[in-house]
């Protein structure tokens, strides 16, 4: 009889040691280059997505062809992630104008906003006992893609400009 008990509690302890780690395994795609790094933000339920806990992993991860690829063995849960391509590679997501981020990003269920944070519910997902596949596609921030191609327009009539301005004197000192 406690020959029984203790291969039940053997059985038992062995069944909570496999539910006690999941796996999660990212591949983040959509690098525009393989400089810099790919840099994952972890966090452990809704507490830990409005920062009121502290974040459960972070890992900075080299990028191969435009992929990279992090896991990580974590308990069961709910968890959400932020990546970036970390194209400078300083541990930082770059945004010094307005906040808004200067380096592309994208979230975990491929959830995305161009706005503040996406909610909860739509980034976070759940890890058991086996591997919860993740991928993040990196996006650049809407508003900062449409700064940029107005500074490059701006650019471009500034020089347009200046050409027909030299072409025309160039004309006037010719006739």
């Amino acid at each position: 009889m406690q020959s029984a008990v203790r291969t039940l509690m053997l059985a038992a302890g062995l069944a909570s040691t496999e539910a006690a780690a999941g796996e999660i395994d990212l591949t983040m795609t959509g690098f525009a280059s393989d400089r810099g790094m790919a840099r994952v933000v972890l966090m452990e339920g809704i507490e830990g997505y409005t920062s009121a806990k502290p974040v459960t992993l972070t890992a900075s991860v080299p990028i191969e062809n435009g992929t990279a690829r992090w896991t990580a063995d974590v308990p069961p849960g709910t968890y959400a992630i932020i990546a970036h391509h970390d194209r400078d590679a300083n541990d930082d997501l770059d945004r010094p104008v307005f906040q808004l981020p200067l380096e592309p990003y994208g979230y975990s269920n491929g959830a995305w906003t161009s706005m503040g944070l996406p909610a909860f519910n739509d980034v976070a997902f759940e890890v058991g006992a086996g591997v919860a596949p993740q991928r993040i596609h990196m996006r650049m921030n809407a508003f900062v893609m449409l700064a940029q191609l107005i500074a490059a327009g701006a650019s471009a009539l500034a020089a347009l400009f200046a050409f027909v301005t030299f072409r025309r004197r160039r004309a006037v000192h010719h006739a």
